[in-house]
Order: structure tokens, then sequence, then C-alpha cells
């Protein structure tokens, strides 16, 4: 476990039970934290109720004592929250379907906006590249863009979530929209055709400064559904297929209990929210 990466997250699954207010309290502002109120108290009773609800499926006799629970935050997210100056943007979407084939790539609204966002500042606005802070919110079907090629393949998510591979026109059995889309010799002149900053590949998007966050709510919720609809190799359990995903994100994407949390707890320290809604380009 990385140092400092799960200090400010309740452990989830065998600890779920014990959501208390003083834990609730370390997540907000400090000007917040210290006038905990009736409400803070409430509030600590429906996140445990909300957990439990969420939490994975296992096995019955499991010892969820001995599950590996999986790291939550990072040091990059921790810097990220901690960022100060510049212009923060958080890119926040739970629809897959907003998506459209550009070529031998899938293009997803998201990504799409990110990049826009980062030209327009870079480019029209003349900003430091390093001033620009930049997060990405993926839940419910949207959170497929943070599983690799292993996941995308071995629990057929082409194929449940309707995204098709242009270069071979079936669903497809990697994440379309992970790797570059004009490769790593793309110009760097932003008037060239296929430059590097038209690019919405993932890859680059990150190599631009942008984190993107995976919600750990949903990909149970994927888990659960890849084992209901004999997506999963028989014999794995739900908590089985949600530490496969876990073990599988896309390199640079931090885990973290629950998206609608995280988007809570970013804005709060000045990022302003870009809400990607479902609609066809």
């Amino acid at each position: 476990m990385k140092e400092g990466s799960n200090r400010e997250y309740p452990r989830p699954r065998s600890d779920y039970s014990t959501v208390t207010t003083e834990r609730i309290t370390a997540m907000l502002p400090e000007s917040r934290a210290s006038r905990p109120s009736r409400r803070l108290f409430l509030r600590a009773g429906a996140a445990t109720a909300a957990a439990t609800a969420l939490g994975a499926v296992v096995r019955p006799g499991t010892d969820l004592g001995a599950l590996a629970a999986p790291t939550f935050g990072s040091p990059a997210y921790d810097a990220a929250l901690k960022a100060s100056g510049g212009v923060k943007g958080l890119f926040q979407s739970p629809h897959v379907d907003a998506s459209i084939a550009a070529g031998d790539a899938v293009n997803h609204l998201l990504l799409l906006q990110l990049k826009n966002w980062l030209n327009a500042f870079q480019f029209a606005y003349q900003m430091d590249p390093k001033d620009l802070h930049t997060l990405v919110a993926t839940y419910a079907s949207a959170n497929v863009l943070n599983y690799d090629d292993t996941i995308w393949e071995k629990y057929k998510l082409g194929e449940k979530y309707g995204i098709t591979d242009p270069t071979t026109g079936k669903p497809a059995v990697r994440n379309v929209f992970l790797p570059s889309r004009f490769g790593p010799d793309a110009p760097k002149d932003p008037a060239a055709p296929n430059n590097h900053y038209q690019d919405t590949g993932i890859a680059v998007l990150q190599e631009r400064g942008a984190l993107f966050l995976s919600c750990n709510n949903s990909l149970n919720g994927h888990a659960a559904a890849a084992v209901a609809d004999k997506r999963a190799p028989a014999g794995m359990e739900a908590a089985d297929v949600a530490a496969d995903i876990q073990a599988h994100l896309i390199p640079g994407a931090t885990l973290v209990p629950a998206v609608v949390g995280e988007v809570s707890r970013a804005m709060a320290t000045g990022y302003s929210l870009v809400f990607i809604p479902v609609f066809k380009l």
C-alpha cells in the first residue's frame, strides 16, 4: 500500500459497519469539521446503511476480514486536492453511451470536452499547462473507461454496453477509449492536422495532467452484473470479479469509494463541475 493513500477513507467491506461521525468529519473541510451537528450524526447512520447496501456480494461463510481491501486514493489525488492557483476542472459522467465512432477510434463526449477545455485555457487564454488541474470522475456505465483491456475482454464489456471496435466491426474486447488516436509521433504544432492537442485518447489526456477517478461502488455493481448475466467465468463470485477489476484499472487511475462523494470533496477545494449528459454527438 502506498504511503498515505488510505488516510481519509473508511476501509471497505469488512469495516463498512464502522462508518462513524468522526470519519465523516475527517473528510469535511476544516471549517465545517470543527462544527459537528445533529444533521451530521444522522448522515453517519445513513452512510452506514448505504455502505452496507452497496457492498460486494460474497459467497456465504466468507471471512470478510480475509478479503484484501482495495487501496483508495493516491498521492497524485492528494496533490490534486491540495493544488493551489490556476484553474480546476472536474469532469463527471455516468454514461458510456455518450460516445461515437471516429475513424479507427471511439470518442466519448467527456474526453472531447476535456480536450477542448485544456486547449481553450492553454491556447486561447494563454495559461501555463502546469496551472491547469483536471479530474475525471466516472461512475455507473462510464466507469468502464477506467478498466484495462483484460477486463474488457474477460467480461465482454463491448457486448454488454454496445461499444463496437471500429477496427474490427465487432463488440470491443479492448478499452477503445484508452490509446492515443494519432500515435506518439503526432505533431506538437497545434495548427497541424491530427496533432497532439486534438488527441482524445485517455493516455494522452493523462499525459496532459488529467487524473482519472474510478468509482468503487459502480465497480461492485459491474462485478455483480457480470456474475448475474453469466459473463464472469464459472465459479467466480461478485467479490472475486470486483477484486479482478480493481487489479486491472488503466495505468494511472485512482480508485475511490464513491465518485458522488469525491465530486463534493473536489468542489470543496475549488474544482468547478463540468457534467457530461447523455446524448449522441
